[in-house]
């Protein structure tokens, strides 16, 4: 089990999200940068979706993608637990978000699926 918001965390997300049937069907012909960033612990991920498939990496916060996150280790803690999701967490201010609103929009069908498998993904909170 691999402790939440390391590299080896989002490793083992990027495998189960390519392994899963349901989120290749819904991310077929997305390509996208995605960085989300912890920001009282200064730590960064990249997810790096081409045509569906998922690399992950450990980033710095101002690695160029086409969407980025940034929120407290607690607020990611909650979404990761079912406490919030992205665009609320978004809507009411506990999460910053930098992009285009209506790409991002176009991609929260993937992107719940995305966030189902980030639930389930067994993990170490610190």
């Amino acid at each position: 089990m691999a402790k939440f918001f390391t590299e080896q965390y989002f490793q083992d997300l990027a495998a189960r999200l390519n392994a899963d049937t349901e989120w290749r069907k819904k991310a077929e012909g997305i390509t996208s940068r995605i960085v989300t960033t912890v920001s009282d612990r200064g730590i960064s991920a990249l997810l790096d979706i081409q045509n569906g498939e998922v690399k992950a990496s450990q980033v710095d916060a101002d690695t160029p993608a086409d969407f980025k996150f940034e929120a407290d280790y607690d607020v990611w803690k909650a979404s990761a637990q079912g406490e919030g999701d992205l665009t609320t967490l978004v809507m009411t201010g506990r999460m910053r978000f930098r992009g285009s609103m209506s790409k991002i929009m176009a991609m929260m069908t993937p992107l719940n699926r995305l966030t189902e498998i980030l639930r389930d993904l067994p993990k170490d909170f610190d």
